[in-house]
């Protein structure tokens, strides 16, 4: 992908709707000049007043972990906001002090929530990257890389495979640790990834993010390949109805579809979002009349 598609892309990525709870949360980018910039909160409130007390630095040693690591090389990636949140509740030990996490990442246009992740945490431990594995590093590891591979994947065919690899190397260590609770269904997210249905989703954001690079010199042919992007998420959707990584991107570029072809003489691609996305059939109706 050359730089010149990667910049036109800047225009066009938009942010997920996220259900964070309102509070303070940190935002800064990892570098002056990074295209990722993180937002990580953290929620306490349910844990006893004393885990309160022990984890009050817990947000910033997190958000650290993220900023002060080079997680991926190409700085012409185009801006994305990496939002984390933690929820975190206690699990009662006399050994060590033990969590139960629900965690919700998300990038521009894709969402990940779960509510089964468990990790031991000690008042003053450090998190940094010191090539050992931990529960709670393998975790924050598995969905910053699932983001990051997803938003590769917007700069051509299946870029992002080597933060998916990544993301599969930090489950492969996780669901052979003491606290595996969840890398099973971690791995069964892993599974279908690689399986053939999420690859042809893949394959569909590539030509669909070509069609954005291209706009607005060239719409018709953009216009055409949004159409076959379409079409493809319809037969990706055909064969997995669950699949919600496609049903994110739809919440995230249903508009960007419709304005692209509202004044279009074949209206097909938003007839198939229609079909696809009957909850928003009023406006989709709007455009086909």
């Amino acid at each position: 992908m050359c730089v010149f598609r990667k910049c036109l892309l800047i225009l066009f990525i938009l942010p997920i709707a996220l259900a964070f709870e309102k509070g303070p949360v940190l935002a800064r980018s990892l570098e002056e000049d990074s295209p990722m910039t993180v937002k990580v909160k953290v929620i306490l409130k349910k844990l006893p007043l004393i885990k309160q007390e022990r984890m009050q630095d817990f947000e910033q040693k997190v958000y650290h972990y993220i900023k002060d690591y080079k997680w991926f090389e190409d700085k012409d990636l185009p801006p994305f906001e990496l939002n984390l949140q933690l929820v975190l509740d206690d699990i009662p030990s006399n050994v060590e002090d033990r969590y139960r996490c629900s965690i919700l990442a998300a990038g521009s246009d894709v969402q990940y929530f779960d509510r089964r992740a468990i990790f031991p945490f000690q008042k003053g431990e450090p998190l940094e990257h010191d090539g050992q594995f931990t529960p709670l590093k393998g975790l924050l590891d598995f969905y910053i890389y699932l983001v990051i591979a997803s938003e590769y994947d917007k700069l051509g065919y299946l870029e992002g495979t080597p933060y998916f690899d990544k993301a599969k190397a930090a489950m492969e260590q996780g669901k052979f640790s003491r606290y595996f609770l969840g890398w099973d269904r971690r791995e069964e997210l892993i599974d279908k990834i690689y399986g053939d249905n999420y690859k042809r989703f893949r394959e569909m954001k590539d030509y669909y993010f070509y069609a954005m690079s291209i706009l607005p010199d060239e719409k018709d042919k953009a216009r055409d390949y949004v159409l076959q992007a379409v079409e493809m998420l319809d037969e990706v959707l055909t064969k997995d109805r669950d699949l919600e990584a496609a049903k994110q991107f739809i919440d995230a570029h249903y508009q960007e579809i419709i304005d692209l072809f509202k004044k279009a003489k074949n209206k097909k691609a938003i007839e198939i979002l229609l079909k696809l996305d009957p909850d928003r059939k009023a406006i989709y109706e709007k455009y086909l009349q």
